[in-house]
């Protein structure tokens, strides 16, 4: 005798093509009174072993995403190597230099204008360095300014290298003993280069880790102090948060 090894999901099939054929049964007059009665409760108690209802559903998921408005908050802070920041006073160098290690701080309001080119306004305070001579100490520091754009090059698993380039001006703030009379403040063009690398932590919000080198000109101050072709190297660590 030849036999048939059937599944389990084969069986189950065959009781719900039974079990819609009973039901369509009565509907369609094909059975009489008292054998519909019996084929509903056959049918009431193949449908209790199959699965009670609302085992299965058709309706789609509910899915609700609020589109982004385009528009980025970004927050950074990072490390800062000076360079170029050596002082002379009337035209003759001091023997100072003023290039160092340092930190800083910043934020901008960005817009994403494609999905791969974003335009970003920043401010960022950068710390260069500190000398001493003699007793009198000097202090180099400078608010930067600037509009950029950034290409996004690609995104692989939440990932994004991207390059940047920015151009505006900078506050070079020379701190120095009130004797040589500095004016303290001279406002110079800054342009900047750079790339990163971003890490989409959600929808709305993103990692940055980024390298930039920002030229910050060649400030001279009241007193016949100035600084050379200054410039800084700076790694940022930051975030950034798209609005709704």
């Amino acid at each position: 005798m030849l036999r048939l090894r059937v599944n389990g999901g084969f069986r189950r099939t065959c009781g719900w093509v039974l079990a819609a054929c009973l039901a369509m049964g009565p509907a369609a007059g094909l059975l009489p009174p008292g054998a519909a009665r019996a084929a509903d409760a056959e049918t009431d108690a193949m449908l209790a072993k199959l699965g009670r209802p609302g085992d299965f559903s058709l309706a789609p998921p509910t899915v609700s995403e609020e589109a982004s408005s385009g528009w980025y908050l970004r927050a950074d802070a990072g490390y800062v190597a000076a360079a170029g920041a050596s002082l002379s006073s009337a035209g003759a160098p001091t023997g100072l230099d003023l290039s160092g290690s340092g930190w800083s701080l910043g934020g901008g309001l960005g817009y994403r204008i494609t999905p791969y080119l974003r335009a970003e306004a920043s401010v960022d305070y950068l710390a260069l360095g500190a000398a001493q001579l003699g007793f009198a100490d000097f202090r180099a520091s400078t608010t930067v300014a600037l509009a950029s754009l950034y290409w996004d090059v690609v995104t692989v698993s939440g990932f994004t290298p991207y390059l940047s380039a920015g151009a505006g001006f900078a506050i070079d703030t020379l701190d120095a003993p009130s004797a040589l009379r500095p004016a303290g403040n001279a406002w110079e063009f800054a342009w900047s280069v750079g790339g990163g690398l971003s890490y989409a932590l959600s929808s709305s919000t993103s990692l940055d880790l980024g390298y930039r080198y920002v030229s910050l000109g060649s400030p001279s101050y009241a007193g016949g102090l100035a600084m050379g072709d200054v410039g800084a190297h700076q790694v940022r660590l930051g975030v950034r948060y798209m609005l709704k």
